[in-house]
């Protein structure tokens, strides 16, 4: 069992921030018994466990049932004309970037009180921002209402499998087949590129998330639990 530092998250967070995966309920007692010894090195770890393998420390709450989705019979589905590769030179307009807050929604970046304040808000901008330019997703795709972003999808592709980022439909615009159709061009725009597999990750919680990937036959692949240990 080993403690990894995510530069990364420590320094957008301004927090000593590590990660921890748990695979026992030894190693989950382990854990915490080092309490006074990790809380010299770190201000906050995620803790990463199989779904329902406890965890139990002071300061550590779970924040996350993490869900992972995959679908390996990449068909090809009928396009909707109202969806548009979203282009670099277009920026992120105000639109784009309410429809990337929304797509936390369910987020434990959102949920974690005790992160810094405009922490969400400054994680989820940097990432439309860093998708838009391409520097982290592959392509993102819109939904346009009267020309102006209703939905929004963003895939990056790595050793031939798509992986869906941020996915989002405004909530004034819901129940109107936006999220079907935003997940049926991903996934034609798969099989345009002959990817072996797409893949998208939600949470539990998020149900009307879950069901949309179910109905386009997306099926579970794995669930994490998430804790954040405040030290």
């Amino acid at each position: 069992m080993r403690i990894e530092r995510l530069d990364w998250d420590s320094d957008f967070f301004g927090l000593r921030i590590g990660r921890v995966d748990i695979g026992s309920l030894e190693e989950s007692a382990q854990l915490a018994s080092q309490c006074s010894v990790i809380k010299n090195d770190f201000d906050l770890l995620y803790v990463f466990a199989n779904h329902g393998l406890s965890f139990s420390a002071s300061g550590a709450t779970l924040m996350d049932e993490k869900v992972v989705y995959s679908l390996s019979d990449v068909s090809d589905p009928l396009m909707d004309r109202d969806i548009i590769p979203w282009s670099a030179d277009r920026g992120v307009s105000d639109d784009l970037l309410h429809l990337a807050l929304v797509s936390g929604e369910y987020s434990r970046f959102k949920l974690d009180v005790r992160l810094p304040k405009g922490s969400y808000e400054r994680l989820y901008s940097r990432w439309i921002e860093q998708s838009v330019n391409r520097v982290i997703a592959s392509e993102v795709f819109c939904y346009l209402v009267d020309g102006v972003p209703r939905g929004l999808a963003t895939l990056n592709i790595k050793n031939n499998i798509g992986n869906i980022g941020l996915f989002a439909v405004h909530e004034d615009y819901r129940q109107r087949g936006i999220g079907t159709a935003l997940m049926q061009y991903a996934v034609h725009f798969a099989q345009e590129l002959q990817l072996q597999e797409l893949s998208v990750v939600t949470q539990l919680a998020n149900v009307p998330a879950c069901k949309l990937y179910e109905k386009c036959n997306f099926k579970v692949e794995s669930v994490i639990d998430v804790w954040h240990w405040w030290l």
